[in-house]
C-alpha cells in the first residue's frame, strides 16, 4: 500500500487552482487587446463619417470653409423648384443693399453610389470652384461663379465695346484677373507644363469659353449677332492667353491631347429676339476628366 503525503496533495490542488485563474486572466486580457486594436483601427473612419457629409462636394467645401460662423437669416424656399433665396445683407460681411440672392439645390438625398475616383474628382472640382469664387468675388464683382462646378458668367455687353469684339477697359481687367487665377490653379489639373505643389491627381478635360446670345437666325442681323458672339469668345480666349501664356500650353492629355482652353458659340434662335440679339453672356465652363473605373 502506498501512502501519499496530505501536504503534497494540498499543494498540487492549490497550484492547479492558481494556474486556471492565470489562464483565465490571460484570455480576458487577450480579448481586451483585440477589442482595443479593433476600435483604434476604426476610430479614424468613424470620426470621418460623423464629422463629414456624405456628399463629396459638401465635404470638400467644408474643408475649404475654415471660418464658418453661425448667423441667423430669413430665407425663402421654393420646395417645388428647389430654390432658396436670401438677402445679400445676410451673405456679405459688410454692406449689402438688401437685394435677393437665389441658389438652386438638389432635392435628392446624397447617395454614395460613385466610385472612389469619381468622388475625388467631384471633391476636387468643388474645391476649385470655391477657390475661384474667392478670387472672383474680391476682384471681379461683375462675375458670377457657380459653387458646384466653377462655371463663371459675365455680361458680354460689359466686357466688350458695343457691337464689337473689342474688350472694354472693364473687360480687359476681368480677363487679366481671371487669367491670373486660372494660371495659378489649372496647371495642377492639366498636362503640358511642370506644375509644383499640387495636391491631388484630378484633371480637367476642357475649359470652354462659351458665348451665348438670343438671336433670330432667320434674319441677317440675327446671324451677324451670332457671328459676333463667336468673335467675342475668341477675343476673350486670346486675352486670357496673352495675359498668362501658360494657359495656352495646357493640354487635356499627357501626349497628343487637345488644348485645354476652347471656344464655343451658341445662339438660341427665336423669332421674337431683337435684331441685334439679347441675353448676351460669356460663360467659362470647367469640365472634369472622367475618372478611370
Amino acid at each position: 500500500m502506498r501512502f501519499k503525503h496530505r501536504r503534497a496533495s494540498e499543494m498540487e490542488e492549490g497550484e492547479s487552482y492558481y494556474v486556471s485563474m492565470t489562464d483565465l486572466m490571460v484570455g480576458v486580457l487577450f480579448i481586451f487587446i483585440i477589442m482595443l486594436a479593433y476600435f483604434a483601427l476604426h476610430f479614424r473612419d468613424t470620426t470621418e463619417e460623423l464629422t463629414s457629409a456624405k456628399d463629396a462636394q459638401t465635404t470638400a467645401l467644408m474643408k475649404v470653409a475654415t471660418e464658418l460662423r453661425s448667423h441667423s437669416a430669413n430665407i425663402e424656399v421654393d420646395y417645388k423648384n428647389r430654390i432658396v433665396c436670401l438677402k445679400d445683407t445676410d451673405l456679405l460681411e459688410t454692406g449689402g443693399t438688401g437685394e435677393r440672392r437665389c441658389f438652386a439645390y438638389s432635392g435628392a438625398p446624397p447617395v454614395d453610389v460613385q466610385s472612389e475616383a469619381a468622388q475625388k474628382s467631384a471633391a476636387a472640382q468643388a474645391v476649385f470652384a470655391a477657390a475661384l469664387n474667392g478670387d472672383v468675388s474680391q476682384k471681379m464683382p461683375q462675375a458670377s461663379v457657380n459653387l458646384s462646378d466653377g462655371t463663371t458668367s459675365f455680361d458680354a455687353d460689359r466686357l466688350f465695346a458695343p457691337g464689337t469684339a473689342t474688350l472694354s477697359a472693364e473687360g480687359q481687367a476681368a480677363a487679366t484677373e481671371l487669367a491670373s487665377s486660372l494660371a495659378t490653379r489649372l496647371p495642377c489639373m492639366a498636362y503640358g507644363t511642370n506644375a509644383a505643389g499640387c495636391q491631388g491627381e484630378a484633371k480637367m478635360s476642357a475649359v470652354t469659353i462659351l458665348a451665348v446670345a438670343n438671336i433670330n437666325a432667320f434674319t441677317a442681323d440675327g446671324r451677324a449677332a451670332q457671328a459676333l458672339s463667336l468673335e467675342r469668345s475668341v477675343a476673350f480666349h486670346q486675352a486670357l492667353v496673352a495675359s498668362r501664356p501658360v494657359l495656352g500650353q495646357l493640354r487635356n492629355q499627357p501626349e497628343g491631347g487637345e488644348p485645354l482652353l476652347r471656344v464655343v458659340s451658341v445662339g438660341n434662335s427665336s423669332v421674337n429676339a431683337p435684331s441685334g440679339g439679347s441675353g448676351k453672356t460669356l460663360i467659362i465652363q470647367f469640365q472634369m476628366a472622367t475618372p478611370a473605373q
